[in-house]
């Protein structure tokens, strides 16, 4: 079983092409996930992607966090994705069009010695409706162990939460967690803590599906910046994460500029191969 290791900005992830055939049957995929995602007794990632064909793009993106989950969107993986499809031959350099569950994304792949992947990540939604939440989360205060913060709810994709702060030498952990599964949010949140400096922003990301802090978030890093935007703030700027750097720029839609670096490619071991199989979480 081959697989390709990537990583945007530190944002890494297992690549299985299933272009020409399928490799992991659908009903495993989320068990897959969750075993080839620890970093003890496999591969390690903070997700899996699986290329497929797509009858009305150049390719298929799907995506699963390492606890099964299915995302519609990650913004560092379709970026490595992407990448990957031009390397292999699925897709020329330049406009490419990707299939994903957040719809149809328009991405350019361009290559000056090092890739470089720009992505339409469509139009950032702040309807309750559409993040989802079962209210507005504009400004909503928000109190945790006697400190009060104000919370800005937007799908870039997925669901996030955005907090600006004055310093982010903070445990974001135990807020995090405590936002990401408030009742408030029916599918969870991911949540940004972010500071802004008046020219750049610095983000740390705690991600659903991870269930922990990532050194980069791609979709994370829009959010802060369409938020910041309707704040009056800036419309475009460079987002500084642990990881790297991404541009992002709000128009009618929000573009993200960053790179995608194909780490090494591999073949799982028979050896650990037949631990997939015997493996359980209690799950299945």
């Amino acid at each position: 079983m081959r697989f390709t290791k990537m990583h945007g900005n530190g944002n890494d992830f297992i690549l299985i092409d299933e272009y020409r055939k399928t490799v992991i049957p659908d009903e495993l995929k989320a068990k897959f996930a969750r075993w080839v995602c620890n970093r003890n007794f496999a591969v390690g990632a903070d997700g899996v992607i699986f290329l497929q064909p797509s009858s009305v793009a150049d390719a298929k993106f799907r995506f699963f966090n390492p606890d099964g989950s299915e995302a519609k969107m990650c913004g560092n993986g379709i970026r490595c994705f992407s990448r990957f499809l031009v390397e292999e031959g699925y897709a020329k350099l330049g406009k490419i069009k990707v299939e994903t569950l957040a719809g149809i994304k328009e991405l350019e792949v361009f290559f000056d010695g090092n890739w470089w992947i720009k992505v339409d990540m469509g139009k950032p939604e702040f309807n309750a409706s559409k993040i989802p939440a079962k209210k507005e989360v504009w400004g909503l205060d928000f109190d945790f162990e006697g400190k009060k913060y104000k919370l800005y709810a937007v799908n870039t994709g997925v669901p996030h939460t955005v907090i600006f702060v004055e310093d982010l030498n903070l445990d974001i952990i135990p807020i995090a967690r405590k936002i990401r599964y408030w009742e408030l949010f029916p599918e969870g949140t991911n949540v940004n803590f972010a500071f802004f400096d008046g020219k750049k922003f610095y983000v740390r990301t705690y991600e659903r599906g991870v269930e922990n802090e990532t050194l980069s978030c791609g979709t994370g890093s829009v959010a802060v910046v369409a938020v910041a935007k309707r704040l009056g703030l800036t419309e475009k700027a460079e987002v500084i994460t642990k990881g790297g750097v991404l541009k992002i720029e709000i128009g009618e839609t929000a573009f993200m500029t960053g790179p995608a670096t194909r780490v090494f490619d591999g073949e799982l071991s028979d050896e650990v191969r037949k631990s997939f199989g015997s493996f359980s979480d209690g799950r299945n």
